[in-house]
């Protein structure tokens, strides 16, 4: 199968995972690596698999993955999974990424494989703006931000492992399906 792997990302997190899925998806396919931006999309088709990754902005998928998605062909012929990072250990305050995503897989009638999600750590130029809006205490906030920089981890990275030999095994079944339904 050939497999796109496109991401955006601000502190890095959301680029460690796409490169742990790319790196095992490689092992077995043709691969390709790309940031959102550098993406021809006049050219997805080509791909049978397309993981799209996102860090989570003020509860939603970042803005670039949302124009990304809103350019989407209409019934395209590959199917989508999304990764998802954010700061948050509390899954409501990310939900909607999730929701927007399915939205604009719906709306475009392609195939959503799945999604996966992990902690990142936050980026230090947003950390006062998102403590004032947790309303924490200095202590609590010092807890949270020990915890948040060891993210993603080791045990994050294994996990997107699993994800992508998951969306990958989901995506040959669909097409095993498909090409017996058809013969």
């Amino acid at each position: 199968m050939k497999v796109l792997t496109v991401y955006h990302t601000v502190s890095g997190n959301t680029e460690k995972i796409a490169k742990a899925i790319h790196q095992e998806v490689s092992k077995n396919h043709e691969s390709y690596l790309k940031k959102i931006e550098e993406v021809d999309q006049e050219r997805l088709n080509w791909h049978e698999v397309v993981f799209i990754g996102s860090p989570c902005h003020g509860g939603d998928l970042s803005a670039p993955v949302k124009k990304f998605l809103s350019n989407l062909p209409e019934s395209a012929k590959f199917k989508l999974a999304l990764f998802l990072t954010h700061s948050s250990p509390d899954r409501p305050e990310f939900e909607n990424c999730f929701k927007s995503f399915q939205a604009s897989a719906k709306e475009k009638h392609i195939i959503s494989l799945g999604d996966y999600d992990c902690q990142g750590r936050l980026a230090p130029e947003i950390q006062p703006y998102v403590k004032e809006a947790r309303k924490v205490s200095d202590a609590e906030w010092a807890r949270m931000m020990e915890i948040n920089e060891r993210c993603p981890n080791a045990a994050d990275i294994d996990k997107a492992v699993q994800f992508a030999r998951e969306m990958l095994s989901r995506a040959q079944r669909g097409m095993q399906a498909a090409e017996d339904a058809g013969g």
